[in-house]
This record gives structure tokens, C-alpha cells and sequence, in this order.
């Protein structure tokens, strides 16, 4: 029966990472108490204020802890320098914990990395500034491997691909294999000094083996997806969770140089049995000298067939993220395609400028264009199908989630080729996002050294919102309540195409962020776009 080895009062708030000690005595955590207060400041605090929010409220960092399993005691080691934290790792000898977090507004400039001694507590901290979004951590020996995206240019940071780098001396981050054409990500240790890693190339991924001062060794290939990759500590067994054409998402086993992969679970082997789309990458011309990848889904045995509906599935991000080959449903539901193809319908998931595994021009092409130029790709994608008699002019939808959810609002404003519209989260207003608590990320990352009263009609332009008086497509919003300030920029968007006659539906979902986490307000935005979108494009009767 599991036994309780921290004490829930210490930890109100709960522990964000924790990571075992080597020799199994304990572990290490990362985890944020209540700000302390005496009785006597609380009841001042709320004979002032009462129930009054304050801004700014009293807080307190993280701080790390190592808790020993014999005993039961909890050590306090120190106060992170971060707000939020986002990896953690102990090295294999037990002699130092790194770890990475961000600031509350989320920098790059904000993300720190930091290496704390395990010894007697109060070790010193050491921090180490970089340019870079620490993303992953992975010790192999005594050497760190860290990968993350991120690069400054002329005082200016800007996007990257994600990066591979080791901590060198004097104690700064040295990038290892620039050749590396795709997004890093996934760092597993192995023995000796060297580590795993999957980088995305667009619509494929890919397990490399890398050691410093060797070439990077491709152990597989694989046009589709891979996750939670992982290695026993000799790394002779690596296991990892994958989907492709054929097959919906399972764990795998594997030998370390990935020979004899095999399946060890079966969990969507009915799924899996169904009648399944057809895949393929789908390349067009961007109409600037260079082409844009998507992934096509046909319907179940249907692959070549003319005329048929189409939906443009839009991935969020757009940074380090990327579609593949794969059929998947995901834990989170905000996209199903291959789902959307069994239903009939044509489903192109473009990856268009900004997305991972098409290298740093690409991804930073989109900066001071993030809304015209990923339009620009989108459409012309769907031109193309058109064009070859593929997809239907007269029977075109739209839909995009997150960062998907934004580019849909863009498009809508951009042309009026679609017929219906589900676009969930996103943001609709820029400048009011600038001002928002995700602000400086977005100016970071959309427009980098730049402010709304010093390039105010970029801003502007580039906004959804400056397209609103050329909306015509009936428009489905959806957004979590607690999703920061998407709920209030969703309401906008609803009540500015309602003025301008525009068919549109709003759905709010109670208690949910930007992720969906109860099941039936998964399956109920499911239904709610399909029926949208099947409404307006096969003129299905909606419930």
C-alpha cells in the first residue's frame, strides 16, 4: 500500500518535479510554500483588504528540498531563482541537481539554469546566464547535455530551432553538432557521456545517439511521432511511446542501438484494427522561393479521390512544434484528424512558417509576420489541393487550436474561402495581449525589439482583430474559463462578428485552462465542432 513520505500541510501547494537520488536513499523536489506570514499580518492584511485581490500579491519563489526516505525528513537546500519551474535532474553520482524555470512573464531572458552541490544544505547555488529556453536537462557521467531554443542577435533575442548544448568550462553552455537540421528535444542519458535525443524534422522524428567530440549516430527514422522516450541506466533497453500511419499510440521497447522494437502495449489495438487513413506529406510552393510541408489524411480508402470536403487542421505553437505522419487522438483532444478523415473528410495539417524542423530561417520567418505570412502558406495549401481537383472549393473548413486558434482568427479576416470555422483559444487582439500577463513572451517571440507605440502599425496589421470587417465565416469560439486572458479576448471576438451579422457560437468551458482536463468537456468540444463544421460544409441538421 502506498505510504505518504511528505507531509501534506508542508506542502500545500503540492510538488511541482522531484527526481530520485541515485542510490534510491530519497529524492529531490522543487516545490513552493505559502508566503509566510504571522497571525499578526494577517489579520492587518485583512482588516485592509478583506477579500480584495492585490496586485502585486505576496508570493515566494520555489525552493528545493531533499526529502530521505529513512527518517522521513525534509531538508530545505535553497530558494530557486525562478518563478516557474521546468526540468530537474540529479547526476548519477548524486553530487549535484540541475535544474531550469522561468520567470512569471516567461523570457527567455527570465529562464534560468542552475546547478546546486547535494552536499551538507546551503550549498552555494551557481546560475548561469544564456540565451537560450532551457527545455530538457540530461546528465551522462559528470557532463550536463541541455537543449532548448533560443539565440541573441544585435540585443535582440530571437526563436530557434531547439539546440544541443553541454556545460563546459568556463562554466558556460557550448553548442554541440549545429549541423543538426531539426528541433531537439527529448535528452536521455547514457552511460559514458553520451545521451538519446528525438529531433522533429517537420513531418518526421528521429532518435539520434550523440557524444561530444563523435558524429551523431541515427538510430531511427520514423514518419510519425515519438514521446516520453526513456533508457535503463546501463541503456542496453530504451523505451519510448510512438504512432504512425497504422498505428495509434503505444509503448515500445527496443535494444539501445533501437534494434528488435517491439510493442508492449496494445491499448489502441482496436483503433488500430479500424478502417485507418491514408497519409501522406504534402509539399507547396510558399510562394517565395521556398515550399511548405503539411501531413495529407485521406479518407479510409479513398486516397486520389476528387472533390472531396476539406477541413485544414491548424497545430498550435507555432514554435518547436510540428505535425507528422501519425494517427493519434492524444490525451488532450484538441486535434483528430485522422478521426475528422474517417467522417469523409480531406484533413491537411500544414506546417507552415514558424513550425519545427525546418531550421532557424524558417522558424524566424514569421517574426514581424506572424499572422500574414503563416496565412500566405495556409492558403496557398489549400489552393493547391483545389487545384488538383482534390478538395472541393465549395465545401472548405477551417479549424486550429492554441497558436492554431490565433492563425484561424487570422485567416478568417484574409479570405473568405472557407465556409465554417472552429477556432479554439488563440489570441484574437495583440496589443491588448502586449499588456496581458504572456506579453512579453509573445513580443519575444511574434515581434522581437519591437512595442505597439514603436511600430504601432505592424501591431496593428498583424492582429487578428484588424481583419474583423472582412469576416463572413460562420465561426465557432471555444476557450477554458481559466485560461488567462483567452475567455476575454474569445467574448470580444464573439461579440464583434454578432454585430457585424456574422453566424457565431461561443462556448465557454467552467473550471478548464488552456489544456481540457475533464472528459466530458473533452468530448464535448469534440462534438461541437464536428457538428459545426459538418453543419456548414454537408449540410448536416446540428442537435
Amino acid at each position: 500500500m502506498p505510504r505518504a513520505v511528505t507531509r501534506a500541510e508542508r506542502f500545500a501547494d503540492g510538488i511541482d518535479l522531484y527526481d530520485w537520488l541515485p542510490d534510491g536513499s530519497g529524492f529531490v523536489a522543487v516545490a513552493t510554500l505559502p508566503p509566510e506570514e504571522t497571525p499578526g499580518d494577517r489579520r492587518r492584511r485583512l482588516e485592509l483588504y478583506g477579500d480584495v485581490r492585490r496586485f502585486p500579491a505576496p508570493s515566494s519563489k520555489p525552493s528545493f528540498f531533499r526529502v530521505a526516505l529513512d527518517g522521513m525528513t525534509v531538508d530545505r537546500l535553497g530558494e530557486a531563482p525562478f518563478d516557474q519551474p521546468e526540468t530537474l535532474a540529479v547526476s548519477p553520482d548524486g553530487a549535484w541537481m540541475a535544474a531550469s524555470g522561468s520567470a512569471e512573464e516567461q523570457t527567455t531572458a527570465g529562464a534560468e539554469l542552475v546547478l546546486l552541490p547535494l552536499g551538507a544544505p546551503g550549498g552555494a547555488l551557481r546560475r548561469f546566464s544564456n540565451d537560450i529556453w532551457e527545455e530538457s536537462l540530461a546528465w551522462s557521467g559528470r557532463e550536463l547535455f541541455v537543449a532548448g531554443p533560443g539565440e541573441r542577435r544585435d540585443g535582440v533575442q530571437h526563436n530557434t530551432e531547439g539546440r544541443l548544448y553541454r556545460l563546459g568550462e568556463p562554466e558556460r553552455l557550448v553548442r554541440l553538432h549545429p549541423e543538426l537540421p531539426g528541433y531537439v528535444k527529448q535528452l536521455v542519458p547514457l552511460p559514458g557521456g553520451a545521451v538519446l535525443l528525438t529531433d522533429n524534422l517537420s513531418t518526421r522524428m528521429r532518435i539520434l545517439r550523440v557524444q561530444a567530440g563523435a558524429d551523431p549516430v541515427t538510430l531511427l527514422d520514423h514518419r510519425g511521432w515519438i514521446f516520453n522516450l526513456s533508457a535503463s541506466r546501463d541503456g542496453k533497453t530504451v523505451a519510448f511511446v510512438a504512432a504512425d500511419s497504422t498505428h495509434y499510440p503505444e509503448i515500445y521497447l527496443a535494444r539501445g542501438d533501437l534494434t528488435g522494437i517491439r510493442p508492449v502495449t496494445r491499448l489502441n489495438e482496436a483503433l488500430t484494427r479500424a478502417p485507418l487513413p491514408e497519409i501522406e506529406t504534402f509539399t507547396w510552393d510558399d510562394g517565395a522561393g521556398g515550399t511548405v510541408e503539411g501531413a495529407l489524411f485521406w479518407p479510409p480508402g479513398r486516397k486520389g479521390e476528387k472533390g472531396l470536403p476539406l477541413i485544414v487542421d491548424l497545430h498550435g505553437g507555432p514554435f518547436s512544434v510540428a505535425r507528422t505522419e501519425a494517427v493519434s487522438l492524444a490525451g488532450s483532444f484538441l486535434s483528430y484528424p485522422a478521426l475528422l478523415a474517417a467522417r469523409g473528410f480531406l484533413v491537411l495539417n500544414p506546417n507552415y512558417r514558424g513550425s519545427a524542423g525546418r531550421g532557424d530561417a524558417f522558424t524566424q520567418g514569421i517574426e514581424g509576420h506572424h499572422c500574414s505570412r503563416p496565412s500566405e502558406d495556409v492558403i496557398r495549401g489549400v489552393e493547391s489541393l483545389v487545384a488538383r481537383g482534390q478538395a472541393d472549393r465549395g465545401r472548405l473548413g477551417l479549424m486550429g487550436y492554441s497558436g492554431g486558434g490565433g492563425l484561424s482568427k487570422c485567416l478568417i479576416g484574409r479570405t473568405r474561402m472557407f465556409r465554417a470555422v472552429a477556432t479554439g483559444s488563440g489570441v484574437w487582439n495583440d496589443i491588448a495581449t502586449f499588456t496581458s500577463k504572456r506579453g512579453a513572451l509573445w513580443t519575444e517571440s511574434f515581434y522581437p525589439g519591437s512595442s505597439p507605440w514603436t511600430d504601432f502599425s505592424l501591431w496593428w496589421k498583424e492582429s487578428p482583430m484588424s481583419g474583423l470587417d472582412q469576416v463572413e465565416t460562420p465561426t465557432l469560439i471555444l476557450a477554458g474559463e481559466r485560461d488567462g486572458d483567452a475567455p476575454r479576448q474569445a467574448e470580444e471576438l464573439y461579440r464583434g462578428l454578432t454585430r457585424r451579422g456574422v453566424p457565431t457560437e461561443l462556448l465557454l468551458f467552467p473550471g478548464e485552462g488552456h489544456v481540457f482536463q475533464r472528459p466530458s468537456h473533452k468530448r464535448t468540444k469534440m462534438r461541437a465542432e464536428i457538428s459545426w463544421l459538418e453543419h456548414h460544409l454537408l449540410g448536416t441538421p446540428r442537435p
